[in-house]
């Protein structure tokens, strides 16, 4: 089937999304349009000039996710990137994104609001405990640069933790939840406990503590593809003070500890043996992931002037891999990837939303300030991971005005970094010096009650990361002559959202968005030894496409459908090898009565031509799930979630992943016990 026609089956499915008519209606009628709160001033998802998908606690708790990327693989225009290891979670978003590359910082990764960035070769770049994790909102696209960071050519993937106030509903003062659950594949035994009270008027607190005892995970054929083998305790603790009616604190951390004793070194693909002549595999290994984030927050903000709603945040990030050699001496890791390799990340940051609107005009308008140190370490010289100093300074402003049914968006962010070598790094001492300059526009306009018309113009300039200026493992020279990679991307849309279209009570959604990205002086690696540098810039790459995401609900039925197509070449015209599979998601979930909820998710993918000749085929995967909830006796607060991945134990390859396949049937139950 040629490509023209698989993307014409594609369209063809999701047709039936996109209706043509519908009655108006409130916007406080509709359940369907989510709010969104990291894409400037909380809005209607329809009511944004952006792709975003929310992820909220009922979505999460119908996925019952075992890794991020489980969260993930519902969003349309997203793609794993590595493998489904819990320690070999990468992303692709739209086709930026590359696995064996160093290049994580083109997509921003935040944490309770503070970003999360690991790059190290062959391993993840994101470790998250998802049962911490109330809501995820991924912002497609560059748009979101101005308020997160430069370089965001991907888009933004923000997780938020559970608050003491998620728990403690009504007036109660102490709440919590215990959850024990279990899987086959891959082999994990998980457990949990959060707990949260109310230490007074003004202060509230969390203590969550979770253990994931985690295993190997098997093709469909019962063939073992990657040892996770470690115990992993997870820490969440927050503490929310107000002083008085103005003035707010808010402390918080999260903490997760992996302890792996015989663990594959490449969580990415396995241990690969054969790969080449005589090659026996990465090799495996005790190893030690820790990933810790806090952050403490002063807010301000008096009732009486509209001007100040001020929020200073003081954070900091550790992230580190410490790698030994396992107990099989026929499968040894290679020296020099041996040892410990971190980042921390210091960074403090004010964030001011001013409210300037005036009758019949609502304006907000947010500006702030960061500086952040990132030190790049390992604990022997390796050519591989060389140890640098990376120092940021940005000032950014984003309007947000809206008058009678048009709202514009106006955004600019200016970020200067310098990256400084260690002393372990011999083949160059050069600092490097550049800075991005990132103006965007955005605009919506609402045609009536149920269509809205939208557009926007980023442009955006990620800025080399120490992997790719210093690099030299290949041989390659280290390449401190990077130009920043610079972006411009282009998208415009539509949203309509309607109600009573088959009968009384019901409710759709659906947004369709057309982009474009022009990505100029795009980094890639070489692999090609000294002099060249180990990675030097290409002079163009055009990615382009579209996404539809729906939804409908009706009483107990809710479905929800998400389309997105991806394409893109060099300027040669040679295909971009980190496109993601053509795709169709569809869910739905049927409350069968007062304690019943099942549903699943079906992705039907299209093949993929890869830029080295092959072909990755297309692929049907679908996921089911049963939610028992008692309303009544003794087990009244129980619930029982039953999940089957992968049911028909398909055997399929992600055109994003470097190998594969993919992991075979796995079965999950977990029950949760509120208190």
């Amino acid at each position: 089937m040629t490509v023209t026609a698989r993307r014409a089956v594609l369209l063809a499915g999701a047709a039936f999304l996109t209706p043509l008519t519908a009655p108006a209606q409130e916007a406080d009628r509709m359940t369907l349009d989510t709010i969104v709160l990291r894409a400037g001033q909380p809005r209607v998802a329809s009511g944004v000039p952006q792709a975003v998908t929310v992820i909220d606690d009922e979505e999460l708790a119908a996925i019952g996710p075992a890794t991020i990327g489980d969260v993930l693989d519902v969003v349309p225009g997203v793609s794993g990137v590595g493998s489904s290891s819990f320690f070999g979670q990468s992303f692709n978003i739209r086709g930026v994104g590359e696995g064996i590359a160093a290049s994580e910082s083109s997509i921003v990764q935040l944490l309770d609001g503070e970003q999360k960035y690991y790059e190290s070769y062959r391993q993840g770049s994101l470790f998250v405990e998802p049962d911490f994790l109330k809501r995820v909102e991924v912002l497609r696209g560059p748009g979101s640069s101005t308020l997160y960071g430069s370089g965001a050519l991907g888009g933004v993937i923000a997780m938020d933790t559970i608050e003491p106030e998620d728990l403690l509903t009504g007036d109660r003062n102490v709440a919590g939840r215990v959850r024990l659950g279990y899987a086959t594949n891959p082999d994990t035994r998980f457990g949990s406990i959060a707990t949260a009270w109310r230490a007074g008027e003004r202060t509230t607190a969390l203590a969550a503590f979770a253990l994931r005892d985690l295993g190997d995970s098997t093709d469909p054929d019962g063939k073992r593809l990657i040892r996770s083998n470690s115990l992993a305790p997870n820490l969440l603790l927050k503490l929310n003070h107000d002083l008085n009616d103005e003035h707010r604190l808010r402390f918080s951390y999260v903490g997760l500890r992996a302890d792996g004793e015989d663990q594959d070194f490449n969580q990415q693909e396995g241990p690969q043996t054969g790969l080449f002549p005589g090659f026996s595999g990465w090799g495996v290994g005790d190893i030690l992931t820790e990933d810790h984030t806090a952050r403490a927050i002063w807010e301000y903000d008096p009732a009486d002037n509209p001007f100040v709603d001020l929020a200073v945040t003081l954070s900091y990030s550790d992230t580190l891999k410490r790698i030994r050699q396992g107990n099989d001496p026929d499968e040894p890791i290679m020296p020099t990837l041996l040892g410990e390799r971190a980042y921390e990340l210091w960074k403090l940051k004010a964030v001011n939303v001013a409210d300037l609107s005036t009758s019949g005009v609502e304006h907000f308008l947010t500006f702030g300030a960061e500086i952040s140190t990132q030190d790049r370490s390992s604990s022997v010289p390796s050519s591989s991971h060389p140890e640098a100093t990376t120092d940021r300074q940005a000032v950014y402003a984003l309007s947000e005005l809206t008058t009678g049914r048009l709202t514009v968006s106006t955004g600019l962010r200016i970020e200067h970094q310098q990256t400084t070598p260690a002393g372990s790094v011999t083949a160059t001492d050069e600092k490097v010096s550049e800075s991005a300059v990132e103006p965007q526009v955005a605009a919506i306009y609402r045609l009536n009650d149920s269509w809205s018309a939208f557009g926007s113009l980023a442009r955006v300039g990620r800025l080399p990361t120490a992997d790719e200026l210093y690099d030299s493992f290949m041989g390659g020279a280290p390449s401190p002559g990077l130009k920043p990679e610079r972006g411009v991307n282009a998208e415009i849309g539509l949203s309509w959202r309607g109600q009573d279209l088959f009968g009384a009570g019901d409710e759709a959604a659906v947004k369709v968005t057309l982009f474009r990205n022009d990505i100029t002086d795009r980094i890639t690696r070489t692999n090609a030894p000294f002099p060249v540098p180990a990675y030097v810039n290409v002079a163009e790459v055009t990615l382009h496409g579209g996404e539809i995401e729906a939804s409908y609900a009706n009483g107990a039925l809710s479905l929800n459908a998400g389309l997105s197509l991806v394409d893109g070449e060099d300027g040669d015209g040679e295909v971009v090898d980190s496109l993601p599979n053509d795709r169709i998601g569809i869910g739905a979930s049927w409350q069968a009565g007062p304690a019943w909820k099942v549903g699943g998710f079906s992705t039907f993918a299209a093949g993929r031509d890869k830029a080295d000749g092959t072909h990755r085929g297309g692929y049907a995967v679908h996921d089911l799930f049963a939610i028992w909830s008692p309303q009544q006796g003794s087990l009244a607060g129980v619930e029982m979630r039953f999940g089957i991945d992968n049911a028909f134990d398909k055997t399929y390859v992600p055109a994003t992943w470097t190998t594969g396949p993919a992991p075979g049937r796995n079965l999950s139950v977990s029950v949760t016990r509120a208190f």
